[in-house]
């Protein structure tokens, strides 16, 4: 048996976050955690074929996600994730018109509502009904319980938005960070985005990405500072199950055979992982099962190496409605790859349709789009494709899901959660893992003090 004051199970976002917190306090910490890097969800693996790191999918934060900025800063890794001074985001239709979502520089709402009024997606008409459940958004009380029975797009259409204002822009938002379409997800959490991400800072919604591969973004700067603050890292070293004694945890079984044993132990699993990991007994009570009623939504991102430049070398990223394409990434300017071709990225948010097709026949699909939307495709050779299919990649904010999302606290006194998935207000974002982590930190501290008595 191998004691540690806490024992956290997970090396993602929240893990990481969990930690550092409880060693600034002056805890003993272990951290175990199944692969051989850190960053959970977040990561990038070597690709043969291209001779690069490749992400596992595009990740981005906004201002408002202050949380994950501030854990950045403790990693000393701030500076990989650039923000934009002031949002701007080319959106382009079938026909090739762009139009811009772009921040103007006065105070805010103001900065975005002007803005909207010259969306060129959309009519005249519809532009002002968008102000106009823009201010309902910003009035309405999105905690009431109402809107956690309905969905987003039942409550935009109840504010007189018609079907190309719901797919034009309204899903524009909403698909890339709730990871579902405003058909399907709650109507609070739709609003979360818009109160949250558009209206509630000036600076909220200017978008960031890492400018390097994932792993020199996040996992490396994480296992630093962790091994620096003194944290005991265990990678590599799946769990293999809890052991509960008298109704508290006393430890957890390492594939391995190690057991290791600590006063308070954190998960910060996925919810799936971590049902697994408990008896079948307890995975029954009624708590646990209510984890199990949670859903998971798929990313499919599409990474493609041509010979010489598709996509504007002066545009970072942009979107697309009335056509398959979604978002696509200049990666050669994102990561200041100086080389003669051009690396992009498609994301695919809400991936269902896309998730079981061949990664050839995908590829050829998203690759005539790209050159349908971008002529100097038309000539460019690929070179190298790689698909990645995330299959669980963000779970579901659908009507219902906030009453399955449970805080730190478990019916095993010593047991606490923390993950994205988990009640923290956020949909399934690296903000919402940075706030979990917190949060189970606190509360572990609590417990620890109260032992300690």
């Amino acid at each position: 048996m191998t004691a540690a004051g806490v024992v956290i199970l997970g090396g993602g976002v929240a893990g990481i976050a969990a930690a550092l917190a409880l060693r600034d306090a002056g805890q003993p910490v272990t951290l175990v955690e199944a692969r051989a890097f850190l960053g959970g969800r977040a990561f990038s693996f070597p690709d043969a074929a291209s001779g690069q790191a490749v992400d596992n999918g595009q990740h981005f934060i906004v201002g408002r996600c202050h949380c994950f900025l501030k854990l950045l800063e403790r990693l000393g890794a701030r500076d990989k994730w650039p923000l934009q001074s002031r949002l701007n985001i080319p959106v382009i239709d079938r026909s090739g018109k762009v139009a811009r979502l772009r921040a103007w520089p006065l105070p805010q709402p103001w900065h975005l509502l002007l803005p909207f009024l010259g969306y060129a997606h959309l009519s005249f008409g519809e532009r002002v009904k968008v102000l106009s459940a823009l201010a309902a958004a910003r009035r309405i009380d999105r905690h009431s319980p109402e809107l956690e029975r309905i969905t987003f797009y039942d409550w935009l259409r109840q504010r007189r938005q018609s079907e190309r204002a719901i797919n034009n822009l309204w899903n524009l938002l909403i698909e890339p960070t709730l990871n579902d379409k405003a058909q399907e997800a709650s109507a609070a959490m739709g609003l979360m985005i818009v109160q949250e991400g558009l209206l509630r800072e000036r600076h909220g919604a200017n978008v960031g990405y890492p400018k390097t591969d994932l792993q020199a973004a996040l996992g490396e700067p994480a296992r630093r500072t962790l091994e620096k603050a003194g944290v005991r890292l265990l990678l590599g070293r799946p769990a293999r199950r809890i052991i509960l004694a008298d109704g508290v945890v006393a430890g957890v079984e390492l594939a391995d055979g190690e057991k290791l044993t600590g006063q308070v132990y954190i998960s910060a699993l996925p919810f799936d992982a971590l049902l697994n990991l408990l008896p079948p007994a307890i995975r029954e009570r009624d708590y646990f099962r209510n984890l199990a009623g949670l859903d998971w939504s798929p990313i499919v991102n599409i990474h493609l190496w041509y010979d010489r430049p598709v996509m504007d070398r002066d545009m970072d990223f942009c979107a697309f409605v009335d056509r398959p394409l979604q978002w696509v990434f200049n990666k050669s300017r994102m990561l200041g790859w100086a080389g003669p071709g051009q690396y992009i990225c498609i994301s695919l948010s809400a991936a269902w349709q896309y998730v079981n097709q061949p990664a050839g026949e995908l590829t050829r699909q998203m690759a005539a789009e790209l050159a349908a939307a971008f002529p100097a495709a038309q000539t460019a050779r690929l070179e190298q494709f790689r698909v990645v299919k995330q299959r669980t990649a963000t779970f579901r904010c659908l009507p219902g899901a906030a009453a399955r999302r449970p805080g730190p606290a478990t019916p095993l006194p010593n047991l606490l959660l923390a993950g994205e998935w988990t009640a923290t207000g956020w949909p399934s974002t690296l903000e919402s893992a940075a706030r979990s982590g917190g949060q189970a930190a606190r509360q572990a501290a609590q417990l620890l003090a109260e032992v300690s008595r």
